[in-house]
Formats: C-alpha cells, sequence, structure tokens
C-alpha cells in the first residue's frame, strides 16, 4: 500500500513539474504589453520615400547600334529608421504587374541608413504595402507599423520637344501617378501653352497699368502742390517780363 501511495505522489510531482515548466515557457513565449509598446514606439520613427536614379541597361535603341548601354530612369524606395529589433515584409501590385511580396531585415540596411528596394518596373506605377514586424524575442511576428507608397512612372512623353518650357503640368512631369498619352495629349499640352502665353500677356499688361494708375495718383495726390508751383512759376515769369519792359523804357 505505501508503494502504491509513492507511487501516485511521484506522479503527482512529475505532472506538477510540468505544469509548471509550461507556465514559465508560456510566460517566456508572451509578448508583454510593455516590450510591445516599446517596440512600436520604436516602429513610429520608420519612413518610406522613393528618390531618382538612373541605371544602365543592356539593349538595343534605334540610331545608337546594338551592344549599347542605355541609361534608364528609375526610382529607388527607400525605408529609414530601422532597427536590429524590427523586419519588413513587402506587399506590392500594380497594372500590369504581378503582385508578390519579399522580406527584407535590419541586415539590408545599407550604408546611408536605409533599406533600398529599386523599382520593380519602371515603366509601371507600383503601390508597396510595408509591414514592419518585430523580430525581438518573444514579441517576434508582432506587427508594429504599416506603411503605404506608390510609385509613380516614368513619363517619357516629358522628353518630347512639346514639353519643353511647361515641366510643371501635370502631363509634362518627369514622374506621374497615372498613364499619359493618347491622342490629344499634343492637344492639351499645347492648349495649356498658350493659357500660359496669354496670362504671361496679362501680367505684362497689369504691370504697365499699375505704373500708368501709379502715376495718376500720386498727380492726383499732390494736386495742390503742383498746381501751387505751376502759379508760382507763372508769377515768376510775369514778374521777370514786366522788369524787363520797364528796364527797355
Amino acid at each position: 500500500m505505501m508503494e502504491k501511495n509513492k507511487f501516485l505522489m511521484l506522479i503527482v510531482m512529475v505532472l506538477a513539474s510540468i505544469l509548471v515548466i509550461g507556465n514559465v515557457n508560456a510566460e517566456e513565449s508572451t509578448c508583454s504589453p510593455t516590450d510591445l509598446n516599446k517596440l512600436r514606439q520604436e516602429a513610429a520613427n520608420v519612413k518610406a520615400t522613393y528618390v531618382p536614379t538612373t541605371m544602365e541597361i543592356d539593349g538595343t535603341v534605334e540610331d545608337i547600334g546594338d551592344n549599347e548601354k542605355i541609361v534608364e530612369s528609375v526610382l529607388d524606395m527607400k525605408v529609414y529608421n530601422v532597427t536590429e529589433k524590427m523586419a519588413l515584409r513587402y506587399e506590392y501590385s500594380g497594372n500590369g504587374v504581378k503582385s508578390g511580396s519579399f522580406m527584407k531585415s535590419y541586415a539590408n540596411v545599407g550604408s546611408d541608413g536605409a533599406i533600398t528596394v529599386r523599382q520593380k518596373s519602371y515603366g509601371k506605377i507600383i503601390t508597396y504595402t510595408i509591414t514592419v514586424l518585430s523580430s525581438y524575442g518573444s514579441c517576434s511576428g508582432q506587427s508594429l507599423k504599416t506603411i503605404r507608397i506608390t510609385l509613380p512612372m516614368f513619363n517619357y512623353y516629358s522628353l518630347l520637344d512639346a514639353c519643353e518650357g511647361i515641366q510643371d503640368y501635370y502631363l509634362c512631369q518627369p514622374y506621374v501617378t497615372s498613364e499619359v498619352g493618347g491622342a490629344d495629349f499634343f492637344d492639351k499640352v499645347e492648349a495649356y501653352r498658350a493659357k500660359m502665353l496669354s496670362n504671361e500677356a496679362i501680367e505684362v499688361e497689369d504691370d504697365n497699368n499699375s505704373v500708368v494708375t501709379s502715376a495718376f495718383v500720386g498727380i492726383k495726390k499732390h494736386k495742390y502742390l503742383i498746381v501751387g508751383l505751376v502759379v508760382a512759376a507763372g508769377v515768376v515769369a510775369t514778374v521777370l517780363i514786366l522788369r524787363r519792359k520797364k528796364s527797355e523804357v
């Protein structure tokens, strides 16, 4: 009987040990609200932007021959302030672009302090959703922040002579977030140019009118002084004439 009791006690002790160890592991594998809050505060500093750059590609272009380097305008997307406690999940999509995703980590931070991703297709508009994930201890995998950024496409129409001098016009800007082109492209550009020239002509006319108006206002403001000077000049002239006649007599 005693052996049976000892055996039961041993089983109870083993079960109790397993429960204690399980509780400890559960506590260690749980991300505490304090840790998660600190990580999210750090992630709040993560920023994404894009910068224009160029890249050389091999290809054939009319007038330059085979095996020449072609310089293409592309965008580099940069994510700053990523720490060793973070990882990034990129998801991208766009018209004419196959959707996909990939991961980056702190190991991918470059000398400029940013994780750089070159535009997947420089002739397409692509939207990226960047999820900042924790890679720290028990909080690994927790979502800390989400950033959404759209990379515009290079506008080849901006290189045309039709856009010279009006690069501020949305159809002539180097990077655009909607398709540019169509049969009415040149009509719209020429209409905008004509409008700009018309506005410049109006501004010149307004400037000339303002000069005349200012002169008129000045005369009106000092009219009594001007009249007085005219009268005084007339009196002086009259006196001089009378003196000359008297001296002749």
